[in-house]
């Protein structure tokens, strides 16, 4: 086998074919592709004279771009894991087999409901020589932890602040759209906003969240949604 680092070379991966250099194969020598490629381990060659890698050949786009880059480059959705972490043990890529477990184990994004307020308790009344019964009350705020990219994908929330004005009391520390904002993206929605909150439930579970916890107090009422980001 001809030893040049710079000689470029044809493989043939599960019959997926790529095209790179030796310096590239070779740059972890430890892994099993630096020894195959500097000549410690025995190779084969197919008719065409491409190197026979006995590995899942899409999945080797992965670890040859890790090679190039010293980057996990995934596509968006990614959810072969399980594959693309067998595949760096059978390479044995330290650098890679850590950074897969590192990113395996995932980002947790979250958003969080609150509505802060008071309900007024319903009470028999008198109107027109009649006996009524008025309704509870509710008055308050909905608060809204979510970052501005999530609830621009919240028809419900975006159109509603696209409809009405912000009022003077509001003094933003941070203003999106008009409005304003807490930490950690908080988004404090004008008292009697008309929010529809099955809708918003509904639009969060279709971004890919998760209802994980809720809690209530005499004031607030906390709803958590949590999704899980690869990358």
């Amino acid at each position: 086998m001809d030893s040049h680092v710079d000689d470029v070379l044809e493989l043939n991966v599960g019959g997926c074919f790529y095209t790179t250099s030796r310096s590239t194969l070779t740059r972890y020598p430890d892994s099993m592709l630096g020894a195959m490629f500097s000549g410690r381990l025995p190779s084969k060659v197919d008719q065409c004279n491409r190197y026979i890698i006995d590995g899942d050949g899409p999945t080797f786009r992965h670890i040859l771009n890790f090679l190039r880059r010293s980057k996990l480059i995934l596509p968006d959705g990614f959810k072969e894991w399980n594959i693309l972490q067998a595949e760096a043990d059978f390479y044995q890529i330290p650098g890679l087999i850590q950074l897969i477990e590192k990113t395996k184990t995932g980002k947790f994004e979250f958003i969080e409901v609150e509505f802060k307020g008071s309900c007024s308790q319903g009470y028999p009344n008198i109107k027109n020589g009649q006996q009524i019964f008025v309704p509870a009350k509710t008055s308050g705020n909905w608060w809204l932890f979510a970052s501005p990219n999530l609830i621009d994908k919240m028809p419900c929330v975006k159109s509603g602040l696209m409809s009405k004005k912000l009022e003077r009391s509001y003094e933003p520390e941070i203003v999106y759209n008009g409005y304003r904002k807490h930490a950690e993206y908080g988004l404090t929605l004008p008292e009697h906003f008309s929010l529809n909150r099955l809708q918003l439930f509904k639009e969060i579970t279709q971004l890919g969240f998760k209802l994980i916890t809720t809690s209530s107090n005499s004031r607030c009422v906390r709803w958590t949604f949590a999704r899980e980001c690869l990358l």
